[in-house]
């Protein structure tokens, strides 16, 4: 049942893997199709402008400065404005003392005045589409201007959805220094975030617009896409062909947005100390048209770009940025060409390699799932601290990793293997319980249970201890009790004595009527399985006089024999197809077997094979028996008789063990007088100790005489 499980979620697992890699594959080409990107780039866009805003969270908590976006790992992509760049603001100033739309000629003297002053370029984020009908001569002194000036960008609108154009007034198509697109709406988010810009049409030519005049020629503007306002305010600038530009810069490129800062409003006359809060430096239109700058506005103008645009609220198209809601447009094409001019505007990383990154993760997470609980928290979270790094490392080179579609493939598989090795790991541990609980420590049951890999079920040999332990004169006890007192009598004993062998992490193996068999080191490895087995032999014969004293309503007070023996042995499920039980076999197994019966011999209590005896002499007081060799076996085998734990011995015990190693030592030297002497003396010490008895009738024998064939070794003829 098991096995059947774990294949059976094997199979889901790799059902899943399939199914949730196409759906994650089909999600990045849906998203690189529609335009607003699908959840994928919905969750990449939350986590980009997580990582932008993050430097400033931190900075506002650990130092008094809040929000400074480039405090600390902040500093690498996350800038200040370029003071090249400027924008020519129509704000509420320019408007309260014009009105809005103000006549033209307010535009030409604009532009004159900036250009005495020094500007470079000046783009006009403003449609100058139909003709001013009440003041001709204003529309006139405008393309006047512009023309004088020959570094003017004005725009030209377009009708996606029905295919047409709206040219500029008359004249200032082919007065300006080129005509460009706001190419804006284009590659707005779901949210209506702009963090994406096409620097150039992907379809529009110059060429396919009916009746436009331009004062480039067909060689620089023929079949070159139509440029953004911010490409075409760098060529400009840099004296870059756009054809040049629109090879360079042919495709959708994320904004590496500028962080605001707060400056003085009109610094040149106001003596107030109001401030706008924006990302470029705003120089008030009015201002510039009345003369009234200050030093560090004309410094900006000189050779610098000028945008112009609307930033009065309700007089400009709001666009919502990481650091800003709302942003007038102009900003957008400000930030465009500002990454133009200092080359970091940001560039996806391949969508091949991350397709590639992402089935890596996903299938190595899900062959994780082989591996223990806290091996996989830990692989997946280093996975997802490496891709971190590796997302922090790309930005600041202005790469964009995606990082969350990534993240996702490593999350998602995550929690689905999480969740089935949870519910795999329930059955597993329900049928561990279930099937060892009866007859292993709760703390050994615990240890397989968080781990059940330490469990081997198959037949496999091992060093192990087996224990024998029988409750003596049973027969006898049978037959003087009804059935009734004799059942309870033996559950009270053989409870106690089981939960002696399950606090020294034995396994009971069975009970065979009045008889207790054990074992150690399965299905766990225990290294001191010696130790434990003979420390728990000496504390069952502890439990058998405590019970006999507690017991008080039973006139019969039993005794037990324990043997113990060490060495290979089968482990595993035994028996039919029908029934098994976990159990051990072998040569070693019978001979402790043997050796519970041979305290019989000798009238011991506790008999242990020199093969568990040295491991576990330093834990336990015992005495040496003797040389046997038991029914079947050609071999001797040395046997002791543990007594007590070690340094627990009474001072009566500890007289007794002095006068029986003496006597013992003796008897095998062929000192047969000096040894019935010692014998004498320990059994005057303890006058029922059986193996100081044994040893003093046999020392009177051979005193006699001594069998012509004794080698030292007892012969046991009987089990």
């Amino acid at each position: 049942m098991k096995n059947n499980g774990a294949k059976e979620s094997s199979k889901l697992i790799f059902v899943f893997g399939v199914v949730f890699t196409s759906f994650m594959l089909i999600s990045m080409v849906v998203g690189g199709v529609i335009r607003t990107g699908g959840w994928l780039r919905n969750i990449n866009n939350s986590w980009s402008d997580f990582r932008k805003k993050f430097p400033g969270v931190v900075s506002s908590i650990i130092t008094d400065n809040p929000q400074n976006y480039s405090y600390a790992f902040g500093r690498p992509f996350n800038k200040a404005a370029d003071s090249r760049i400027s924008i020519a603001a129509i704000d509420e100033h320019t408007l309260n003392n014009l009105g809005y739309p103000f006549p033209r000629k307010h535009y030409a003297r604009m532009i004159e005045n900036l250009n005495k002053l020094g500007a470079k370029v000046i783009a006009m984020d403003i449609f100058i589409l139909d003709p001013d009908k009440r003041d001709v001569q204003s529309d006139r002194a405008f393309v006047e201007a512009v023309r004088k000036a020959g570094n003017v960008i004005n725009l030209v609108n377009t009708d996606r959805d029905n295919a047409k154009f709206s040219l500029p007034i008359s004249g200032l198509a082919e007065s300006s220094r080129y005509v460009a697109i706001p190419n804006v709406e284009q590659a707005l988010d779901s949210d209506g975030q702009v963090r994406r810009l096409y620097l150039f049409d992907q379809d529009l030519r110059y060429s396919d617009i009916t009746g436009l005049k331009l004062s480039c020629p067909k060689t620089e503007c023929g079949l070159v896409g139509l440029p953004g306002l911010s490409a075409a305010a760098y060529a400009v600038y840099s004296g870059t062909p756009l054809p040049k530009l629109w090879i360079d810069y042919d495709g959708l490129y994320s904004l590496n947005f500028r962080y605001p800062v707060s400056r003085k409003s009109h610094p040149g006359w106001s003596k107030d100390k109001a401030t706008n809060y924006s990302i470029h430096r705003y120089i008030s239109v009015l201002d510039i048209i009345e003369n009234k700058l200050s030093s560090e506005e004309r410094e900006a103008i000189k050779g610098g770009i000028i945008f112009v645009g609307s930033t009065a609220m309700g007089a400009f198209d709001h666009y919502p940025s990481v650091f800003m809601t709302p942003l007038p447009g102009v900003e957008v094409h400000a930030n465009a060409a500002d990454n133009i001019l200092n080359n970091d505007l940001v560039r996806p990383v391949s969508s091949m390699l991350i397709a590639i990154l992402l089935t890596i993760c996903i299938w190595l997470v899900i062959f994780l799932r082989r591996f223990s609980t806290q091996c996989i928290v830990f692989s997946t979270l280093g996975l997802l601290a490496f891709f971190i790094l590796v997302d922090y490392y790309l930005l600041c080179r202005f790469y964009d990793l995606g990082f969350m579609t990534i993240a996702t493939g490593i999350f998602i598989p995550f929690i689905y293997v999480s969740v089935n090795k949870a519910l795999v790991e329930g059955r597993e541990k329900k049928w561990i319980k279930n099937t060892f609980g009866q007859y292993l420590s709760p703390k050994v049951v615990e240890l397989i249970t968080k781990d059940p890999s330490k469990l081997s079920l198959g037949g496999e040999k091992r060093d192990m201890t087996a224990f024998f332990l029988d409750i003596a004169g049973f027969t006898t006890m049978s037959e003087k009790m009804t059935p009734e007192q004799l059942t309870k009598m033996l559950n009270n004993y053989l409870s106690g004595l089981t939960d002696v062998i399950l606090r020294h992490d034995g396994v009971v193996d069975k009970y065979i009527g009045d008889c207790v068999m054990a074992f150690w080191n399965a299905p766990l490895d225990q290294k001191d399985h010696r130790k434990l087995a003979c420390l728990a032999a000496v504390d069952c014969m502890a439990e058998i006089n405590r019970l006999n004293q507690e017991l008080t309503e039973y006139s019969i007070k039993p005794s037990a024999r324990i043997g113990l023996n060490s060495g290979p042995m089968v482990v595993g499920n035994m028996g039919s197809k029908m029934r098994l039980s976990y159990t051990v076999m072998g040569d070693a197994v019978n001979l402790a077997s043997r050796l519970e019966g041979a305290n019989k011999y000798f009238h011991s209590k506790i008999m242990v094979s020199e093969y568990t005896y040295e491991e576990a002499k330093d834990f336990v007081e015992s005495r040496l028996l003797g040389q046997i060799r038991v029914v079947g076996k050609a071999i001797p085998v040395k046997v002791y008789e543990l007594l007590a734990h070690k340094g627990k011995l009474t001072e009566e015990g500890q007289k007794l063990l002095a006068a029986y190693n003496e006597g013992h030592e003796a008897f095998f030297k062929g000192a047969y007088g000096p040894a019935k002497k010692a014998f004498e003396a320990a059994l005057a010490i303890a006058p029922a100790d059986g193996p100081s008895k044994f040893y003093l009738d046999l020392a009177a024998k051979y005193a006699v005489e001594t069998p012509k064939d004794w080698d030292g070794t007892f012969n046991l003829t009987s089990k």
